[in-house]
């Protein structure tokens, strides 16, 4: 007996396998390579900056598996335009093999490969890298404008996910104000072939978070950057817990929406304390005063969206 159209699913299952093997095959290897340097990390005690050679690399390492294991799920939700986004996956891939690359191989010689530009060689590289994170950054957003008007996506979903681009978007762009000579670096007392910096009002190398580096001592940018970039995950996550344990409707629209707003001000709270020099450990008065800000305008929006879905089906009725 067949099926009437009416009683058909409007949507796809809300987790979609990962689909993107070559991305699946390049996490495995990620995870191996975690495995090997994070050994390197405990047994070779060389240090760059006041930390293990072997830092960056773990971190570059670990956060790759996540990231390509983020975009084979989106490629798994893809409808259209299929091809042209499993071809944007692989070169998502090739730009974090070729990164890893010479993060890896510098490591492994005892030097630094971000912002140094001390040589000829060392420019080369820098800019090189420069390239494929530039070039990574336009082919997620690719990946994003096939995305956002999936109609087979639980829209619930789908707004995690759009939630997810924009924030990740935005903070991986924000890695790019690293890049920027600082003036203490353009002087001839402070120039030591470094252009650029995570920490802002102390040296990078400083006294900092463990593992992660961020400075107490001082600004840091990464940290708007890590949040920003991991809403890529943490909205998609947030979607599909929320439809789990939430049964409103209008009440779930207006948690992600509510959240979006407050994280995406919240990153930019943590970018502009960085940019006062401040620690993240040692928060301002006016610093807290922007976080509370920031929940406090996440919460109005969730009001005015929860109060619109209820008047809209009470219209409906």
């Amino acid at each position: 007996m067949s099926q009437s159209s009416d009683t058909l699913p409007t949507h796809r299952p809300m987790v979609s396998p990962f689909g993107h093997k070559a991305l699946n095959r390049w996490s495995l290897l990620c995870l191996v390579a975690v495995a090997v340097v994070g050994a390197l990390y405990f047994l070779d005690d060389r240090e760059t900056l006041g930390v293990s050679v072997w830092e960056k690399p773990l971190k570059f390492l670990i956060s790759s598996v996540i990231y390509s294991l983020t975009f084979s799920w989106f490629y798994g939700l893809t409808q259209k335009g299929k091809r042209i986004v499993w071809w944007l996956g692989s070169l998502i891939g090739a730009m974090l093999a070729l990164e890893l690359a010479m993060i890896i191989g510098l490591a492994a010689a005892g030097l630094t490969s971000h912002f140094n530009v001390s040589s000829v060689f060392h420019i080369v590289i820098w800019s090189a890298m420069a390239t494929f994170i530039s070039t990574l950054w336009v082919l997620s957003f690719a990946v994003g404008a096939f995305l956002w008007r999936i109609p087979t996506i639980e829209p619930l979903v789908r707004n995690g996910i759009r939630w997810g681009l924009g924030i990740g978007l935005a903070g991986m762009g924000l890695a790019f104000t690293m890049t920027s000579p600082q003036a203490r670096q353009l002087t001839p007392e402070g120039w030591q072939g470094i252009a650029g910096a995570h920490s802002v009002g102390v040296a990078d190398g400083g006294p900092g978070l463990p593992f992660l580096g961020w400075s107490t001592v001082g600004g840091d940018l990464r940290i708007s950057h890590f949040f920003g970039l991991h809403a890529l995950q943490v909205f998609p996550v947030l979607a599909v817990i929320l439809l789990v344990v939430v049964s409103s409707l209008a009440l779930r629209n207006a948690l992600i929406h509510a959240a979006g707003v407050t994280y995406s001000l919240a990153v930019v709270v943590l970018y502009v304390q960085a940019l006062a020099g401040e620690s993240i450990v040692a928060p301002s008065v006016s610093t807290g005063l922007s976080f509370a800000a920031a929940l406090a305008i996440g919460t109005a929006v969730g009001l005015i969206t929860f109060a619109r879905s209820d008047s809209l089906k009470n219209r409906a009725k």
